[in-house]
């Protein structure tokens, strides 16, 4: 079974592939744009676009004077699709950030030995 059920619903299936996403409003529909990193030259597609119907229900906003307004909502379709890419990109900050820490490591190991040389050195040329 998937870890992410709604985008492999929606075809989606190379997961570490996704850069980021869009989410806009045009009329009755939520229109969501995954974008993918492709090699270049790649014949793979670099976006996909999907469209999703909004609910529409009447709601009372004035209880006193009987008044109601049509509302538009997002299908929870959707929503389950955007809290699978919200943590997509979760797990990539995350390994970018573990990327970062390893190379500050690094560069302090670095700084560390090139100071430790130095005092070396100096020891030997005062024998």
């Amino acid at each position: 079974m998937s870890q992410h059920p709604t985008l492999t619903e929606m075809g989606i299936t190379s997961f570490d592939a996704i850069s980021k996403y869009t989410l806009r409003q045009e009329g009755d529909f939520d229109i969501l744009k995954i974008y993918y990193k492709r090699e270049k030259g790649s014949f793979l597609p670099r976006s996909k676009k999907f469209r999703f119907g909004r609910a529409t229900r009447t709601v009372m906003v004035d209880s006193g004077r009987q008044q109601w307004q049509e509302v538009s909502e997002i299908s929870p379709f959707l929503l389950r699709a955007l809290t699978e890419l919200n943590k997509l990109a979760h797990e990539e900050k995350k390994i970018l950030n573990s990327k970062e820490a390893i190379a500050q490591d690094l560069a302090h190991l670095e700084r560390i030995m090139a100071e430790k040389l130095a005092e070396i050195r100096s020891q030997l040329e005062k024998l």
